[in-house]
């Protein structure tokens, strides 16, 4: 999708709706933000819709069921809808923010890619994943709480993972489990050793690239990381260009 986003913002005193001077069947990227709870049954006018972005409060998000072309949803809101009668067949990649969606389950059938960011309590990600049988990418960012990877095992198509922000985690045993060619990360495992985090990246079967420049903000981890690579013969296996997100969406 090449078209920029169109916004529609509800207010207590109002709203306003931009859409770039396009008709509403022509939008295809659309970002919805109030200050009061909007009813986003008004988006029954979008039937084109690709990507959608619903933030705070909303209502009558049954009316996504009739948005058929919807391949990526951002979800951030304030409070928790329903989502067990939402059916979005070309549904493909749900980013979540915060731990007030409501249960999402439903939506993850479909989905390849999941990025779950800004989640402060949440300890086990497990629960959550597993109806994702066709994940092929995931992005956890800024799970303080997480100290251990859910089984990888279980995700057979799952080859791109990165991870930001994950200080409290200290279990990488998955990763010897999963079906990974690519890993990315950036300041997690705090009290984690270098030698521990570099063994637990080439443990991965089928690594092919690992970016692990940034894991710390200082650096302090990586020259004795770039060692053990070195060590065990793979040092071709660290490819730092992959920890750019905009690679790594393209891997």
């Amino acid at each position: 999708m090449d078209q920029n986003f169109c916004t529609a913002v509800f207010w207590h005193g109002g709203e306003k709706i931009d859409l770039h001077g396009l008709e509403p069947e022509a939008v295809r990227c659309l970002s919805v933000t109030g200050e009061r709870k909007v009813d986003v049954s008004f988006l029954q006018a979008y039937p084109n819709l690709e990507e959608l972005l619903l933030m705070e409060k909303c209502e009558g998000v049954e009316v996504l069921s009739e948005l058929k072309q919807l391949r990526h949803l951002t979800l951030w809101l304030s409070a928790p809808v329903f989502w067990e009668n939402i059916h979005l067949p070309k549904l493909r990649y749900l980013h979540l923010r915060g731990e007030k969606n409501g249960d999402v389950t439903p939506l993850l059938s479909g989905i390849t890619f999941l990025h779950l960011e800004e989640m402060r309590k949440i300890e086990d990600i497990s629960p959550l994943l597993m109806p994702a049988d066709h994940l092929q990418k995931l992005y956890l960012q800024s799970l303080p709480a997480v100290q251990t990877l859910p089984n990888l095992g279980q995700f057979q198509n799952l080859y791109a993972m990165k991870l930001y922000e994950l200080h409290k985690l200290n279990d990488l045993t998955a990763l010897s489990h999963s079906n990974l060619h690519y890993f990315a990360a950036s300041l997690i495992a705090d009290k984690l050793s270098a030698g521990r985090l570099a063994e637990a990246v080439m443990a991965i079967p089928n690594l092919k690239g690992a970016a692990l420049e940034r894991v710390d903000r200082s650096g302090r981890r990586y020259g004795q990381i770039q060692k053990a690579f070195s060590d065990a013969g793979k040092s071709a296996l660290l490819c730092e260009e992959i920890s750019n997100l905009t690679t790594w969406l393209s891997l």
